[in-house]
């Protein structure tokens, strides 16, 4: 048994040390195998920060540091999705991941974002043409200065009733009024709202801003822009402070 375990382990580091360059477009679904394995084994999540198992292969993830950035923590589902483009994530009864995201928020961030109002609080996921990795990720922080000046510029363009394309930045908004995300999925409300997205979901860059209106209203702002429509661009990393330093 000592023999099994010394030799998962040198295979488990293996594996790190040879994903923790990102070179490889496979190198996240990598790590996040070598997790689901070691917790299968061993019942430690590591190289992960913690994997919750679900009987639907698909709702089952791993919470992480990004192997090429320590600093960014992701979300990352242990079956085999490749991104946002993945039909499956539009089905009836399908894991909504930026739900899974926003429940593991105060576990993911660093101590050091413990004070962080939930407002400041955000989500984002990459398109397939912008992202360097083949497996689905949420990428958990709070919103960049950049974000929160775009949004509170807007806020009198974007209202909860449909998508409104913000002048002059290339993103669509919506607010929804909403405690959490478990009625609320992001992607397919991109998909049904935001016009072209639904047929070309592997351009499309989508964030979601934890906020609260003047009036105390709770809720989210969802951002989303088609990568490659008017020359626009963007990505998660734009949107996502990791460290929640403001």
């Amino acid at each position: 048994m000592k023999q099994r375990l010394a030799s998962l382990s040198i295979s488990l580091a293996s594996v790190v040390i040879i994903a923790s360059s990102f070179q490889s477009r496979s190198a996240l679904g990598l790590v996040v195998e070598a997790c689901k394995i070691n917790v299968a084994i061993t019942g430690s999540p590591y190289p992960c920060m913690k994997v919750v198992q679900d009987k639907d292969p698909m709702s089952s993830y791993a919470v992480l540091r990004e192997p090429a950035n320590k600093e960014r923590t992701i979300l990352a589902p242990l079956a085999d999705v490749s991104g946002i483009e993945d039909p499956r994530l539009l089905t009836v009864g399908a894991p909504n991941y930026f739900e899974d995201a926003w429940n593991e928020r105060s576990a993911a961030i660093s101590f050091r974002a413990m004070g962080v109002p939930p407002q400041d609080f955000a989500l984002a996921i990459n398109a397939a043409s912008w992202r360097t990795q083949d497996r689905l990720h949420v990428h958990i922080g709070c919103s960049t200065p950049r974000f929160r000046t775009l949004l509170k510029s807007h806020k009198t363009e974007i209202g909860g009733s449909k998508f409104t394309k913000l002048k002059d930045s290339g993103w669509w908004a919506k607010f929804y009024a909403a405690d959490n995300l478990s009625k609320l999925n992001p992607l397919k409300a991109v998909a049904d709202g935001v016009d072209g997205a639904l047929s070309n979901m592997k351009n499309v860059v989508i964030g979601v801003f934890a906020s609260t209106l003047p009036d105390d209203q709770q809720g989210f702002y969802i951002l989303a822009r088609l990568i490659g429509a008017s020359k626009s661009r963007g990505s998660a990393e734009d949107m996502i402070d990791p460290s929640c330093q403001f």
